[in-house]
């Protein structure tokens, strides 16, 4: 299915997935998710959570303004960048994008608030996909900053994506220091 065909609902419901993993992935040892595996990442399988859960927040903000139909990043008219398309067709990101400063995880991140974090949006997202009716969705897109404009459904499948792309970072680490 193109990336321009895709369903709300079930891009939705796989965010969601993916935020119930992400959450259920916190519930391991504090010590083994907080230390780092340099050979798979730089950061701890929980400083992946905590970056993953702060993106999910942002997707959120932005489903919910695409939901709405209004807002500062809305736009009425866009044209996707085709490689981009491909790639949230794909459902899996490629590695080795920069995060954006305020998606990184702080230094002095602890299990507490990376656990808190996940489970806001694994609260969250069930919450706003039950209020989603595609029948009143407007296509409309908000841009994101690598893949450049994205619709509502392809928001959801975003967030899905980028959070299966942690999560198997972070079990790769935990793997590596088991």
């Amino acid at each position: 299915m193109g990336a321009d065909l895709l369903d709300p609902l079930n891009e939705l419901a796989a965010f969601d997935a993916a935020a119930q993993d992400l959450l259920r992935l916190c519930d391991g040892e504090p010590s083994l998710l907080g230390g780092v595996a340099p050979a798979v990442s730089g950061w701890s399988a929980l400083a992946h959570v905590a970056h993953v859960s702060l993106a999910n927040e942002l997707v959120l903000k932005n489903l919910a303004a695409l939901q709405k139909g209004a807002g500062l990043l809305v736009q009425r008219e866009a044209t996707p960048n085709p490689e981009a398309l491909r790639i949230v067709a794909s459902g899996v990101l490629p590695s080795g994008a920069q995060s954006p400063r305020m998606v990184r995880p702080p230094s002095d991140l602890d299990h507490a608030t990376a656990r808190s974090w996940a489970a806001g949006v694994a609260e969250l997202v069930p919450r706003f996909a039950a209020g989603v009716d595609p029948s009143k969705l407007a296509r409309l897109w908000i841009p994101h900053q690598i893949l450049g404009p994205l619709d509502f459904a392809q928001w959801a499948r975003f967030g899905a994506m980028h959070t299966r792309h942690h999560l198997a970072i972070a079990r790769a680490a935990l793997a590596a220091r088991a």
